[in-house]
């Protein structure tokens, strides 16, 4: 809601209160990652996508919804640098996983398809 910093110093102070492998530390990740993105500071949006998708391959199984959602915000976060092959990727990687889980008509599956069009519009 436009409280950037307030969500910023939530999310540290959160994170510096979690025990070692609770799992709201990747979702931590993820929060720091969308401020940091919102603010324009996209080496430091990647650097906690990149810890929270790090705790999250570890933690789950390699087709959970959530590492899905992980690789479409790096792919958002590469489309913002513009960085077309990498978001590609990670879109891709995402709409593997979505794929799997989701049917053909849901949401989250069209937006992630919608989002490679778009990225392999911009590689031609």
């Amino acid at each position: 809601m436009g409280e950037l910093d307030k969500a910023e110093k939530y999310y540290k102070r959160l994170l510096s209160e979690l025990t070692v492998g609770d799992s709201g530390i990747a979702d931590c990740y993820i929060g720091l990652g969308l401020v940091h993105r919102d603010k324009g500071e996209y080496d430091l949006a990647l650097m906690n996508y990149e810890k929270a998708l790090k705790i999250e391959l570890k933690a789950l199984p390699p087709d959970h919804p959530l590492l899905a959602s992980t690789y479409s915000n790096i792919g958002l976060l590469h489309e913002a640098t513009r960085t077309w092959q990498s978001a590609l990727e990670y879109h891709s990687k995402a709409a593997e996983i979505r794929r799997k889980s989701l049917p053909t008509t849901h949401p989250q599956l069209v937006t992630t398809e919608n989002d490679i069009r778009r990225v392999k519009a911009q590689l031609k």
